[in-house]
């Protein structure tokens, strides 16, 4: 008799200050705490609990890990993983230096021979305008024709290759900038997948 008078003066203090009672295996459920189940799913207070082992610790054992935890490691592992696909960034910067140095030059080639057609189309117009002689004139009109569309040749393929040069120097820059970009990356990953796994979250 004297213990269901304790249980009942109990339950009424926690309803008076507030307080839920809540099961005793709801309540310890939290990150880090023990499970055996692998891949087991629960909730709790409306927060997704997961049964796995936590990637962030060595030899990690079967715990709970909140839905938060799981995607802020996921994030993490995928910026580790970038990070290390970058490893190997001297071979691609050799590369991108060989196809900019090629691309600049066939730029500075183009850039000549389309300065060359358009002096040509100068010429040939003022000799073809100078001219008395219809065969004469009809030759040069006919190669003031050629030069005219070989002046839209060159100067479409200028205008890609210099599109392709600017295209090479903003991958080289962003190449360079990478390692360290993503070094900071993988650094805040880490720093959130710590905060959203730790004991108690």
């Amino acid at each position: 008799m004297f213990r269901k008078a304790s249980i009942t003066v109990v339950a009424a203090l926690l309803i008076a200050s507030g307080i839920s009672a809540v099961p005793a295996s709801a309540a310890k459920i939290s990150n880090g705490v023990a499970c055996t189940k692998v891949n087991a799913t629960t909730s709790v207070s409306g927060y997704k609990y997961k049964c796995a082992k936590n990637p962030l610790v060595k030899n990690s054992k079967l715990t709970w890990l909140s839905a938060e935890c799981l995607t802020a490691v996921t994030q993490y592992q995928a910026a580790v993983k970038a990070r290390a696909d970058l490893a190997n960034v001297a071979d691609q910067t050799a590369a991108l230096d060989t196809e900019y140095n090629t691309a600049v030059a066939a730029l500075a080639s183009t850039t000549a021979a389309l300065e060359k057609a358009r002096a040509q189309v100068t010429q040939s117009q003022a000799t073809m305008n100078a001219s008395t002689n219809p065969a004469d004139k009809q030759k040069l009109a006919t190669a003031i024709s050629k030069l005219a569309n070989a002046v839209l040749v060159l100067s479409g393929a200028k205008t890609k290759l210099s599109t392709q040069v600017k295209d090479l120097e903003s991958k080289k820059a962003l190449l360079a900038s990478a390692p360290g970009q993503l070094k900071t990356n993988a650094d805040d990953a880490k720093a959130s997948a710590n905060l959203l796994c730790a004991k108690g979250f």
